[in-house]
């Protein structure tokens, strides 16, 4: 987002449209349903930490506004007015001065310029959360997908599990079955149920983190469209990947202009200790003015302070600690970005891969061996330990299914933010 270099006539203008959009956000409503690109556009609108960086970009483009003069201070005027007693009556003395004070070593400068580099940074950095606010909204409008599916998984694992202890129960009471094999079944039904019950609670908190996301209210119902079908990223080599990465990171330019800042301070610290240069001009009228045997007195002068006490020795050392550690948050965030690329491209490949091998296909086949468990059972081929065997098989499936899918997401998001949303895994119909 492109902000404006603001300027003084121009800021009521500003807070009267800051108004308006804060204020459009309690009466909009949020599009239903709700679909991932929906999604994106809402948040880039009145998510609150969005928001809240552009409050500071506003606050600190009034910072720049404030620096951005050509003196210290206004002019100022001076008057003053005196009685003076004489042998043959009194009179009254009237003074003028005006002064205005002056920047003799380029302070004005200086501090223009670090204001200016301190917007700039902001603004980067608002770049930078506006790509990694996406990639949380992606993962979390993903991860309500996700959970979706576990709550359908899971309640078609009860169904399966219900329809078994129905069937053990029943040969038990026929005097055809076991009370093994009917404890077995009301077992898998137990835990069935509770896999259900926690996959509820899941989905339940994966909608209050994308409303929470969203800045709408947690109790509003929201109905999500999509599906999980996700595309192959395509990768470029390693090697150009960070190269293109490390460019395309804006929170990387946020720390350069910090640095860039930092100096200009440490510039402006050293160069405190020169004093500023006031001129002034005065008039004085004494004695009431020359038409009553006064005097009239014009002159001019210059002043400034006397560096003796104060040498700003805590300013410089206090803007020299400033520079270091910007330097060293820049070599650090260089490095940082480096380790999350290439860590989220490992964890991104061992998803794929993870997600790839444990797919809907599988699911249904463990579904299917407790089916078939289920009939060979009631045909009294097999005992309690087959139908164990096939509910541990498909709970252990399912587990590992949601999980696999769960890891895609965190690592396609986490890639996303490391690239600056360079790559963007893409679920194709959660974003039509």
């Amino acid at each position: 987002m492109y902000f404006p270099r603001f300027l003084p006539g121009k800021a009521a203008c500003g807070l009267c449209m800051l108004w308006v959009s804060l204020s459009a956000s309690a009466v909009m409503q949020i599009p239903q349903p709700l679909t991932l690109n929906a999604a994106l556009n809402w948040a880039s609108e009145y998510n609150p930490t969005l928001r809240s960086a552009r409050l500071r970009i506003q606050r600190l483009g009034g910072e720049a506004i404030h620096a951005d003069v050509p003196v210290p201070s206004n002019p100022r005027l001076e008057l003053e007015a005196g009685q003076r007693d004489q042998p043959n009556g009194s009179s009254t003395d009237i003074g003028i001065q005006l002064s205005q004070e002056f920047w003799i070593a380029g302070q004005g400068g200086l501090r223009e310029d670090a204001a200016t580099s301190r917007l700039g940074a902001a603004r980067a950095d608002y770049d930078f959360l506006a790509a990694t606010t996406t990639a949380r909204v992606r993962a979390a409008f993903l991860s309500v997908l996700v959970a979706e599916q576990a709550v359908n998984t899971a309640e078609r694992v009860v169904d399966t599990n219900e329809q078994l202890e129905t069937y053990a129960r029943k040969r038990l009471d026929a005097g055809a079955g076991t009370r093994i094999e009917s404890n077995a079944a009301r077992l898998g039904l137990q835990r069935a149920r509770a896999f259900a019950a926690a996959a509820r609670d899941t989905a339940t908190q994966a909608r209050l983190e994308l409303k929470d996301l969203l800045a709408i209210d947690p109790t509003r119902r929201l109905a999500i469209k999509g599906d999980l079908s996700f595309a192959l990223l395509d990768m470029p080599a390693r090697d150009r990947l960070l190269t293109r990465a490390v460019e395309r990171r804006t929170d990387l330019q946020a720390a350069a202009s910090r640095v860039i800042a930092a100096r200009k301070e440490l510039s402006l610290a050293n160069r405190e200790i020169i004093p500023n240069l006031t001129v002034f001009g005065f008039y004085r009228e004494e004695a009431g003015g020359r038409d009553k045997g006064g005097s009239d007195i014009t002159g001019g002068g210059v002043g400034f302070e006397l560096p003796l006490l104060d040498r700003y020795e805590g300013e410089r050392q206090i803007a020299t600690a400033d520079l270091a550690q910007a330097q060293l948050d820049q070599d650090n965030l260089q490095r940082e970005v480096r380790l999350q690329v290439l860590s989220a491209i490992s964890a991104y490949d061992a998803g794929r891969e993870r997600a790839d091998a444990l797919s809907d296909a599988v699911l249904e086949a463990a579904e299917s061996s407790l089916e078939l468990t289920r009939r060979s059972f009631a045909a009294g081929k097999v005992g309690a330990t087959a139908i164990t065997s096939a509910q541990n098989n498909l709970f252990d499936v399912r587990r590992d299914y949601l999980d696999a899918l769960g890891a895609l997401v965190t690592a396609g998001t986490d890639l996303e933010r490391a690239t600056g949303g360079l790559l963007v895994m893409d679920s194709r119909g959660a974003s039509q």
